[in-house]
Protein backbone atom coordinates (compact mmCIF):
# COMPACT_ATOMS: atom_id res chain seq x y z
CA UNK A 1 0.00 0.00 0.00
CA UNK A 2 1.27 3.48 -0.85
CA UNK A 3 2.65 5.54 2.02
CA UNK A 4 1.68 8.76 0.31
CA UNK A 5 -1.79 7.45 -0.51
CA UNK A 6 -2.49 6.81 3.20
CA UNK A 7 -2.01 10.46 4.18
CA UNK A 8 -5.19 12.56 4.47
CA UNK A 9 -5.49 15.82 2.54
CA UNK A 10 -6.25 18.85 4.69
CA UNK A 11 -8.94 21.05 3.16
CA UNK A 12 -8.55 24.74 4.10
CA UNK A 13 -11.51 27.02 4.82
CA UNK A 14 -13.17 28.38 1.73
CA UNK A 15 -12.49 25.24 -0.31
CA UNK A 16 -15.28 22.80 -1.08
CA UNK A 17 -14.70 19.28 -2.31
CA UNK A 18 -17.49 17.18 -3.82
CA UNK A 19 -17.41 13.81 -5.51
CA UNK A 20 -19.58 13.07 -8.53
CA UNK A 21 -19.23 9.62 -10.07
CA UNK A 22 -15.59 9.06 -10.99
CA UNK A 23 -14.50 12.65 -10.67
CA UNK A 24 -13.86 15.16 -7.94
CA UNK A 25 -14.82 18.83 -8.10
CA UNK A 26 -12.69 21.24 -6.09
CA UNK A 27 -13.78 24.88 -5.72
CA UNK A 28 -11.90 27.61 -3.92
CA UNK A 29 -11.20 31.33 -3.93
CA UNK A 30 -8.69 31.10 -6.83
CA UNK A 31 -10.80 28.91 -9.15
CA UNK A 32 -12.42 25.53 -9.70
CA UNK A 33 -10.93 22.26 -10.93
CA UNK A 34 -12.34 18.88 -11.89
CA UNK A 35 -10.05 15.90 -11.39
CA UNK A 36 -10.88 12.35 -12.49
CA UNK A 37 -9.85 9.30 -10.52
CA UNK A 38 -9.82 5.57 -11.28
CA UNK A 39 -12.86 3.47 -10.51
CA UNK A 40 -10.84 1.14 -8.30
CA UNK A 41 -10.38 3.94 -5.73
CA UNK A 42 -12.95 5.63 -3.52
CA UNK A 43 -12.84 9.10 -2.05
CA UNK A 44 -14.18 9.71 1.43
CA UNK A 45 -14.69 13.11 2.96
CA UNK A 46 -14.44 13.03 6.76
CA UNK A 47 -14.61 15.45 9.66
CA UNK A 48 -16.87 18.00 7.99
CA UNK A 49 -14.62 18.29 4.93
CA UNK A 50 -11.48 18.54 7.02
CA UNK A 51 -9.67 15.70 5.26
CA UNK A 52 -9.88 13.72 2.07
CA UNK A 53 -8.50 10.19 2.09
CA UNK A 54 -7.97 7.90 -0.86
CA UNK A 55 -8.84 4.31 -0.02
CA UNK A 56 -8.36 1.22 -2.12
CA UNK A 57 -11.42 -0.87 -3.03
CA UNK A 58 -9.51 -3.96 -3.89
CA UNK A 59 -5.93 -5.07 -3.76
CA UNK A 60 -5.52 -5.03 -7.56
CA UNK A 61 -2.51 -3.95 -9.57
CA UNK A 62 -4.38 -0.91 -10.90
CA UNK A 63 -5.43 0.24 -7.42
CA UNK A 64 -1.85 -0.08 -6.13
CA UNK A 65 -0.53 1.72 -9.21
CA UNK A 66 -2.78 4.77 -8.89
CA UNK A 67 -3.21 5.06 -5.12
CA UNK A 68 -0.39 7.49 -4.31
CA UNK A 69 -0.56 9.31 -7.65
CA UNK A 70 -4.27 10.08 -7.28
CA UNK A 71 -3.78 11.39 -3.76
CA UNK A 72 -0.88 13.62 -4.87
CA UNK A 73 -2.87 15.04 -7.80
CA UNK A 74 -5.83 15.81 -5.56
CA UNK A 75 -3.59 17.44 -2.96
CA UNK A 76 -2.08 19.64 -5.68
CA UNK A 77 -5.55 20.64 -6.87
CA UNK A 78 -6.67 21.59 -3.34
CA UNK A 79 -3.51 23.67 -2.83
CA UNK A 80 -3.96 25.33 -6.23
CA UNK A 81 -7.53 26.56 -5.68
CA UNK A 82 -6.67 27.86 -2.21
CA UNK A 83 -3.14 29.29 -2.56
CA UNK A 84 -2.25 29.15 -6.26
CA UNK A 85 1.05 28.54 -8.04
CA UNK A 86 3.59 31.06 -9.31
CA UNK A 87 6.43 30.98 -11.83
CA UNK A 88 8.78 33.82 -12.72
CA UNK A 89 10.44 33.87 -16.13
CA UNK A 90 13.43 36.02 -17.01
CA UNK A 91 14.11 37.02 -20.61
CA UNK A 92 17.90 37.10 -20.77
CA UNK A 93 19.49 38.62 -23.86
CA UNK A 94 19.99 41.91 -25.67
CA UNK A 95 16.64 43.29 -26.77
CA UNK A 96 14.64 40.42 -25.27
CA UNK A 97 11.34 41.66 -23.82
CA UNK A 98 7.70 40.82 -23.48
CA UNK A 99 4.44 42.75 -23.25
CA UNK A 100 0.81 41.82 -22.74
CA UNK A 101 -1.88 42.91 -25.18
CA UNK A 102 -5.21 41.57 -24.02
CA UNK A 103 -4.83 37.83 -23.48
CA UNK A 104 -1.84 37.48 -25.82
CA UNK A 105 1.81 37.80 -24.87
CA UNK A 106 4.07 39.46 -27.45
CA UNK A 107 7.69 38.38 -27.12
CA UNK A 108 10.80 39.78 -28.79
CA UNK A 109 13.42 37.05 -28.54
CA UNK A 110 15.99 37.92 -31.19
CA UNK A 111 14.19 35.94 -33.87
CA UNK A 112 13.36 37.29 -37.34
CA UNK A 113 9.74 37.69 -36.24
CA UNK A 114 7.93 38.58 -33.01
CA UNK A 115 6.41 35.67 -31.10
CA UNK A 116 2.71 35.98 -30.18
CA UNK A 117 1.56 33.47 -27.54
CA UNK A 118 -2.09 33.20 -26.52
CA UNK A 119 -2.23 32.76 -22.75
CA UNK A 120 -4.69 30.22 -21.34
CA UNK A 121 -7.56 31.73 -19.34
CA UNK A 122 -6.34 29.99 -16.16
CA UNK A 123 -3.10 32.05 -16.17
CA UNK A 124 -2.58 35.67 -15.20
CA UNK A 125 0.57 37.45 -16.30
CA UNK A 126 2.12 40.45 -14.59
CA UNK A 127 5.12 42.33 -15.95
CA UNK A 128 6.71 44.63 -13.34
CA UNK A 129 7.32 48.11 -14.82
CA UNK A 130 10.82 48.33 -13.30
CA UNK A 131 11.89 45.21 -15.24
CA UNK A 132 11.23 46.91 -18.61
CA UNK A 133 9.60 43.75 -19.93
CA UNK A 134 12.37 41.29 -19.04
CA UNK A 135 10.56 39.56 -16.13
CA UNK A 136 7.24 37.75 -16.49
CA UNK A 137 5.33 36.73 -13.36
CA UNK A 138 2.85 33.95 -14.12
CA UNK A 139 0.16 32.82 -11.66
CA UNK A 140 -2.42 30.04 -11.91
CA UNK A 141 -4.55 27.72 -9.81
CA UNK A 142 -3.79 24.79 -12.16
CA UNK A 143 -0.21 23.54 -11.81
CA UNK A 144 -0.36 21.48 -15.00
CA UNK A 145 -1.44 24.41 -17.17
CA UNK A 146 1.20 26.65 -15.58
CA UNK A 147 3.98 24.12 -16.15
CA UNK A 148 2.95 23.53 -19.77
CA UNK A 149 2.82 27.28 -20.44
CA UNK A 150 6.32 27.76 -19.01
CA UNK A 151 7.59 24.89 -21.17
CA UNK A 152 5.93 26.36 -24.27
CA UNK A 153 7.46 29.79 -23.64
CA UNK A 154 10.90 28.28 -23.06
CA UNK A 155 10.64 26.29 -26.28
CA UNK A 156 10.82 29.51 -28.31
CA UNK A 157 14.30 30.27 -27.00
CA UNK A 158 15.87 27.76 -24.63
CA UNK A 159 18.68 29.12 -22.42
CA UNK A 160 21.94 28.41 -24.20
CA UNK A 161 25.07 27.32 -22.29
CA UNK A 162 27.62 29.82 -23.64
CA UNK A 163 26.11 33.25 -22.90
CA UNK A 164 23.01 32.20 -20.96
CA UNK A 165 20.61 33.91 -23.38
CA UNK A 166 17.04 32.69 -23.57
CA UNK A 167 13.86 32.30 -21.52
CA UNK A 168 14.94 31.19 -18.04
CA UNK A 169 12.85 30.03 -15.13
CA UNK A 170 13.80 31.90 -11.97
CA UNK A 171 16.24 29.82 -9.95
CA UNK A 172 17.01 27.56 -12.90
CA UNK A 173 20.63 26.48 -13.01
CA UNK A 174 22.19 26.68 -16.45
CA UNK A 175 25.30 24.64 -16.90
CA UNK A 176 27.66 27.09 -18.52
CA UNK A 177 30.35 26.06 -20.99
CA UNK A 178 33.59 27.81 -21.74
CA UNK A 179 33.82 29.31 -25.21
CA UNK A 180 36.60 28.63 -27.65
CA UNK A 181 39.92 29.49 -26.08
CA UNK A 182 42.11 31.66 -28.24
CA UNK A 183 45.21 29.82 -29.41
CA UNK A 184 47.04 33.06 -29.88
CA UNK A 185 48.00 34.81 -33.07
CA UNK A 186 51.00 33.76 -35.11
Amino acid sequence: MSRIGKRPIAIPKGVTVTTNGERMEIKGPKGALIRPFPGTLTLTIKDGQAHVAVKKDANTDEARRYHGTTRALLNTAVFGVSEGFKANLKLEGTGYKGEMKGQSLNLTLGLSHPVVYEMPKAITVRIPPESKGTILQLESFDKGVLGQTVANLQSYRMPEPYKGKGVQLEGQKIRRKAGKAGKGSK
